[in-house]
């Protein structure tokens, strides 16, 4: 009879033979495996993203195989490259290097093109297939096991494992590899088709997703279309530049940037071309990938600009421009070339110096001082949209990239900066240099009127006046054909002479009347009794000093207008008119010619 003393000496006494330890260790490999193929298996049916199914994937048989090195190469098809997108948390450095590899090169690159495994036990750097990466040190590891990641349809990367120990993988490891593999290829299948639908629908309803402040704001639709854009083609940087003819280039640029946080893009809007230019300039510099499409439909209004650090897919180039196209639609339907005209029209109409620079900061004013300059185009030689896109051109390039420019059909209004150092005639020498560009380019006449500064007017309101005072001057003194320029001060004195005008206009036009008798005379005679009465009249009725004028004798002046008499039938003599006696020859004189 055994005693409890004696059971427990003998289970003191037991050990294990080496191969019932064997038995164990397989038992319990074999345990791990199959959590891990279960565990795999559960996370994919939970549609994670193919880069959380990799993750998922990398920890478990890192966990699995002894906390071993795991790497997960990914097949960019654009590229031709498997590019190293996961590992080990312990081995995250290896990513700041870049990783990429054709298909063929080095071991990992072996095995994806022969769609098969690679088990090296030891000194895996010797064997032919090892091809070194600058500034990767794999010094560290011994074995390496490989297992590509791909089906009947496709190539999907590579599933690598390192070891510091050789002798360290096996056949139970080997199966592992492969069956990941097998598993991964079918879940980044699938993932990429959910994916895939999901953007499809996305980018159809695109308009529809938007919340309802983006349909009335031009500033909140282009923020939210960048931050889902960027989302949508998985890029690093996405710029909207809307340039409608009607707006032209005074609507703010939309930036949105991933830099660093995926989950939290910075989103911002800009008046400056040349700070999104550097923007686009710090990606280019770095050599990312860079799409853009035309926004709207039909006639372009602005550019829809992606850039990432991987390559755009043919794919992702066709979704694109099917979002500028939804995007330019959008931005054309909210309103904003009304909204901007509307403020424009308040601003040039007001008479309130508040509401004036409520509407001065809607175009886009900083508050810095500026001579304001509008133009009224009278003819243009080309189309519509050469027109907008030479306007802003020249602006940029003669006038300088800070001068404010807006726009309401033939009406542009340009707020020139003010240069201190410089003499404020400069102002009126620049317009005159771009309208001659516009002339020369695309035949663009216009009346044009410029202000005083607001630093030496010392108002908003005074500025405008005067500039809408020097505007109406040009337009009353030009022709269609010719530009006519005018700035305040040239006329300052003579401002009201239209008003003056306009009150002698029913007297003149009646002295036309009485005097196209003597038009008809001089065209069929080849006299010059018309001239004869401008100067008469320009001289007070002076018989003396309109001969003097004429160079003629003071009897020869003398028949001239007894002939006048004659031909008249109103007696110009007894009136005392003479201003409307003058424009009216005067303006038919101008039909002689």
């Amino acid at each position: 009879m055994h005693t409890a003393y004696d059971s427990t000496m003998r289970k003191k006494d037991h050990v294990e033979s080496p191969e019932l330890t064997q038995q164990h260790a397989e038992v319990a490999f074999a345990q791990r495996r199959a959590d891990v193929l279960s565990e795999l298996m559960r996370v994919f049916t939970l549609g994670k993203e193919p880069a959380e199914l990799v993750e998922a994937a990398v920890n478990l048989v890192a966990r699995a195989t002894g906390e071993m090195s795991v790497f997960v190469y990914f097949w960019d098809p654009e590229s031709e490259r498997l590019a190293l997108r996961t590992m080990t948390h312990a081995d995250k450095g290896f990513l700041a290097n870049g990783i990429q590899m054709r298909l063929g090169e080095g071991i990992t690159g072996w095995s994806a093109l022969h769609r098969k495994p690679v088990m090296i036990n030891q000194n895996f750097h010797e064997d032919p297939r090892f091809f070194g990466i600058d500034g990767v040190d794999e010094s560290e590891f011994s074995a390496v096991l490989t297992a590509p990641i791909y089906d009947d349809e496709a190539l999907y990367g590579v599933f690598a494992m390192y070891s510091t120990e050789p002798n360290t993988f096996g056949n139970d490891e080997l199966a592992i590899a492969e069956e990941v593999g097998l598993l991964l290829a079918s879940g980044l299948k699938r993932a990429r088709t959910v994916r895939e639908l999901e953007l499809q629908s996305a980018t159809a309803r695109f308009l529809i997703d938007l919340p309802p402040l983006s349909g009335v704001s031009f500033p909140a639709a282009a923020q939210e279309c960048t931050r889902r854009i960027l989302s949508l083609l998985d890029a690093d940087a996405c710029i909207i530049d809307y340039v409608g003819w009607l707006s032209m280039a005074t609507e703010p640029i939309a930036v949105a940037e991933r830099l660093g946080d995926p989950e939290h893009p910075k989103v911002w809007l800009s008046h400056s071309k040349h700070q999104a230019r550097d923007v686009e300039k710090r990606y280019e510099s770095k050599g990312f990938d860079q799409i853009s499409a035309s926004l709207g439909y039909g006639i372009s209004h602005g550019v829809l600009t992606c850039f990432r650090s991987r390559k755009f897919t043919k794919e992702e180039t066709d979704r694109l421009n099917m979002l500028a196209t939804q995007v330019g639609v959008l931005i054309e339907n909210i309103g904003v070339a009304p909204n901007r005209a509307a403020q424009m029209m308040s601003l040039l109409a007001s008479d309130r110096e508040d509401q004036m620079l409520e509407s001065l900061r809607y175009l886009g004013w900083k508050g810095n001082g500026f001579v304001p300059v509008l133009v009224q185009v009278k003819r243009l030689g080309s189309d519509v949209e050469t027109f907008g896109r030479f306007v802003q051109e020249t602006v940029l390039s003669e006038l300088g990239p800070e001068t404010l420019l807006a726009q309401s059909g033939t009406l542009v209004v340009l707020l020139l900066q003010v240069d201190q150092s410089a003499p404020e005639s400069s102002a009126r020498n620049r317009v005159n240099q771009w309208l001659a560009r516009l002339e020369q380019t695309i035949g663009m006449s216009a009346d044009i009127g410029i202000g005083q500064s607001t630093i030496r007017s010392n108002s908003i309101r005074n500025s405008f006046i005067q500039a809408r005072a020097a505007l109406a001057w040009a337009s009353f003194s030009s022709t269609r054909k010719a530009p006519q320029l005018m700035d305040f001060d040239s006329i300052r004195a003579v401002r009201d002479l239209p008003r003056l005008v306009y009150e002698l206009s029913s007297g003149v036009q009646r002295y036309c009347e009485v005097l196209s008798p003597l038009l008809q005379y001089d065209q069929q005679h080849g006299t010059q009794l018309v001239e004869t009465i401008e100067t008469f009249a320009l001289h007070g009725g002076s018989v003396v000093n309109a001969a003097e004028a004429l160079f003629i004798h003071r009897n020869t002046l003398r028949q001239r207008l007894a002939r006048v008499s004659g031909l008249l039938e109103e007696d110009l003599w007894q009136e005392s008119h003479w201003p409307e006696v003058l424009l009216a020859a005067r303006l038919l004189r101008q039909e002689v010619f």
